[in-house]
């Protein structure tokens, strides 16, 4: 009996598992169509000359010569592009000379209408560039002298001084996108690049677009549609193990723990679902690296959920038996650590993780002392065996956090190495923050490109004409710090439950660092936690969470006082689960209400606001991000 209702589970979630993959695959078609009627039907807003586009060459794949080109030379698909740039010999406006007529040969004209409808929606505004640095592999680059003179100067004919500040002028312009191409980590671009490389190799170029370009945008939203698939079911995977290790203090019949079990299923099924219409929906979509970021950053999370879940069951396991085996740092640790660490090479915002980390870190520091308080073990051996533990234990979080960071701290020291050692600018003076990095051991390139070229530091968005731009990122910045609150809400109130109502009385600096002592503790050792939460909708409310709240919390800080406040969206909904958490316990609730509720009255319910707060955010994403009208 007991197996097949284990079966049973298994079932329902692979089931599960498969319709929510095809939701999030589906409602990237769907948008993607959505998104190519809006560019079609409605006329292009100009963003600003100094707005990157990227051209997909599909209504003219002619060179300069006039001879038809999949690919031209500089781009990655050039063979020869090395020993050109070596020479000083690429021409960016003539044909690769690899590149040949066979490949424009037996075409469909069909097929090449589609793509031309298809794709130029996801190339706009950040699109742009991670598009460029897939197909160009010296973006990042300050570009030769001699190739800026190449263009500017005409074989002596020109005036000298002229023509030396005409080269000036345009070598700044180069060197100012190789700075701004510093702002986009390579490993989304690199993806793109050899996935479009295997594309070329496998598939009849018949089938493909009709230039590397246009190939590179086609692989761009393949691989995102997987991504984001990916990145949904890893969220349903996620939500499933935390509910489970928020409530497995409970001792339950079998009857009742096989229908928390579909509960579970249920709820993570609508976290999941939500985050597939979720109001970023458009740049999960675009060439953007959200897709790829999620996918990283949740499927390090699931995986960490499993090990938590597993590691708390051995636990209880262990502590009625009197053993006590648990690795300082199990493995699946590793693993998550290591999908972070690729989710900070897309994104910068992958950093967060290892602050995540080190909760869990501290966390179990706390529980070893909560451990001994409950033991009342006070002699100097227990202290100084818990004092070693604690060392340890935040030393090995430690290394993994730095493990999770250091992907940005090589991105900046590549490129400090290509500006600053490698190149050859001494004719135009070097950039002025390369004396600074040296000078500087906490320089950051990152956050230096962010405030030269796009104004990103402290307050610095604070600004009348920014206005809009807050007003659009007012909702999932009202619902992530909503979010924040009520947990905090929900986790006091479980320790007055444990501790009394006489705690209630009094906000003391005791009380509050009694209660912050309790929360970490239960992030890592739910045996040694505050009591669970008595509304099972409310499970992922439990204390547990400390990491995700706080990370959502963080992420909210930041888009509301550093970044670009428009972000706000697209960061928070591709971080932080969360997010998707908070608003399925609302949901969840509000079907519970409904259900016991005898009276007809239909008060505002959270379920439409969500509803119109997604569908609003979504049409207009689609009406003004690909029309180059500026969008959250």
């Amino acid at each position: 009996m007991i197996i097949m209702k284990a079966l049973s589970q298994s079932t329902t979630q692979r089931r599960h598992r498969q319709r929510i993959f095809l939701l999030a695959v589906i409602s990237r078609a769907v948008l993607l169509l959505a998104m190519a009627i809006s560019c079609a039907i409605i006329p292009d807003f100009h963003p600003g000359d100094d707005v990157l586009q990227f051209n997909l060459r599909l209504d003219n794949p002619n060179d300069a010569a006039g001879s038809t080109c999949f690919c031209l030379q500089g781009h990655a698909c050039d063979v020869g592009a090395m020993e050109r740039r070596h020479n000083s010999m690429i021409n960016g406006i003539f044909c690769a000379d690899d590149d040949n007529d066979t490949k424009q040969q037996i075409r469909y004209d069909w097929l090449d209408q589609f793509y031309s409808f298809i794709l130029p929606p996801i190339t706009k505004w950040d699109a742009a560039r991670f598009l460029t640095l897939s197909v160009d592999p010296w973006a990042r680059y300050p570009p030769p002298l001699q190739f800026i003179e190449q263009f500017t100067c005409n074989d002596g004919k020109d005036d000298t001084q002229a023509c030396n500040a005409t080269t000036a002028d345009e070598y700044k312009k180069a060197l100012n996108k190789s700075e701004q191409a510093h702002a986009f980590l390579p490993l989304f671009p690199l993806i793109i690049r050899y996935t479009a490389g295997f594309f070329i190799k496998s598939i009849p170029h018949r089938f493909l677009p009709s230039t590397y370009e246009a190939t590179i945008a086609f692989t761009a939203a393949i691989v995102n549609m997987l991504a984001f698939a990916i990145a949904a079911v890893s969220l349903y995977d996620l939500t499933i193990f935390t509910s489970m290790r928020n409530d497995q203090t409970t001792t339950k019949e079998d009857d009742t723990r096989n229908n928390t079990m579909n509960y579970y299923c249920n709820i993570s099924k609508t976290a999941a679902e939500l985050f597939c219409v979720n109001p970023a929906g458009v740049f999960f979509t675009s060439a953007y690296s959200e897709s790829l970021f999620a996918m990283l950053t949740f499927a390090g999370h699931a995986i960490a959920a499993r090990g938590l879940y597993d590691t708390s069951l051995k636990r209880r396991k262990n502590a009625k038996s009197n053993r006590s085996n648990i690795r300082l740092v199990p493995y699946f640790w590793v693993l998550s650590t290591l999908l972070w660490a690729l989710a900070s090479y897309v994104r910068s915002n992958g950093t967060f993780s290892s602050i995540w980390l080190m909760l869990i870190g501290i966390g179990q520091c706390f529980s070893y002392i909560c451990i001994a308080i409950s033991a009342k073990q006070d002699d100097i051996d227990c202290i100084r065996a818990v004092t070693m533990k604690c060392v340890s234990t935040l030393c090995c979080y430690g290394i993994l956090a730095l493990t999770i960071a250091a992907p940005v701290f090589y991105h900046d020291a590549r490129g400090h190495r290509f500006h600053c050692i490698e190149s050859n600018i001494s004719v135009f003076n070097k950039n002025e923050w390369c004396a600074q990095a040296e000078d500087s051991a906490t320089f950051s390139l990152y956050a230096q490109v962010q405030r030269k070229h796009w104004n990103v530091g402290l307050l610095r968005y604070y600004e009348l004409k920014q206005i809009p731009n807050f007003i659009l990122a007012m909702p999932i910045l009202s619902l992530s710090f909503g979010a924040a609150i009520w947990w905090i809400g929900m986790s006091w109130n479980s320790l007055i439950a444990r501790d009394g109502p006489g705690f209630k009385r009094y906000m003391t600096v005791t009380n509050v660092f009694l209660w912050a002592f309790q929360a970490l503790s239960s992030s890592s050792d739910s045996a040694n936690s505050i009591s669970a939460v008595s509304n099972s909708s409310l499970l992922l409310l439990g204390p547990s969470c400390l990491p995700h709240y706080a990370i959502l919390a963080g992420f909210a800080l930041v888009g509301t006082f550093v970044a670009h406040v428009q972000i706000s969206t697209r960061l928070i909904c591709s971080s932080c689960p969360a997010l998707y958490w908070c608003l399925t316990v609302l949901i969840a609730n509000e079907k519970e209400n409904n259900t016991k509720s005898k009276t007809n009255t239909k008060p505002i319910r959270a379920t439409k606001m969500i509803s119109i707060y997604f569908i609003l955010f979504n049409m207009l994403g689609v009406i003004m991000h690909v029309n180059w009208l500026p969008w959250t």
